[in-house]
């Protein structure tokens, strides 16, 4: 006897072949659409902040020195942290819809293959030497991909007005601010 096939002409075997592969896809899919919508059980902020998560800071941190190209240094006492604090308030002030987006971008930004994609490293931001971090984000501003280029000034362009912001920081920058007889006029 003959081995029995579906309509079509697909084997038994062939079915259950399918099937099996199929629920694999499946499980595999699913699997990565939970890390990159944040379904893994996310504790929260981090604390002191009121969006940024602990993975966040962790990927962010060691970017603020290299982004702000001086901008830490310049102001005494500064680090990474204040910095991120900074960008943490200007998360305050933003839809919820443009702050999901960019924890949809931090979350991508956590997966090798997709860093790796945008960035053109699969190294860890943490992991990277200053000189290191500088060619990746060179590299990331110089890529011409459109998503590419447009995760990057999405993300470091609100973190560098984030910090510039601050009175301590924006007094480094040598802009002395608007011109007094148009303050004066409009106090």
């Amino acid at each position: 006897m003959t081995q029995a096939s579906l309509s079509g002409g697909v084997s038994r075997r062939g079915f259950l072949k399918l099937g099996f592969w199929g629920g694999a896809a499946l499980t595999l899919g699913a699997g990565g659409a939970g890390l990159l919508t944040g379904c893994s059980g996310d504790p929260g902020p981090a604390s002191g902040f009121e969006y940024l998560r602990q993975k966040d800071l962790e990927l962010l941190r060691p970017l603020m020195a290299p982004l702000l190209a001086g901008g830490l240094e310049a102001v005494p006492g500064a680090g990474p942290d204040q910095a991120l604090a900074a960008f943490d308030r200007l998360l305050a002030g933003g839809s919820d819809g443009a702050r999901g987006q960019l924890f949809q971008l931090l979350d991508l930004l956590q997966l090798g293959a997709a860093r790796w994609w945008l960035t053109g490293t699969w190294a860890h931001f943490a992991d990277q030497d200053p000189e290191q971090l500088r060619a990746t984000l060179t590299a990331w501003a110089d890529n011409d991909g459109g998503f590419a280029r447009l995760a990057f000034k999405g993300l470091t362009q609100p973190l560098m007005m984030a910090w510039y912001v601050t009175p301590e920081a924006g007094r480094t920058t040598g802009y002395p601010g608007p011109p007094r007889n148009l303050a004066a006029k409009t106090a």
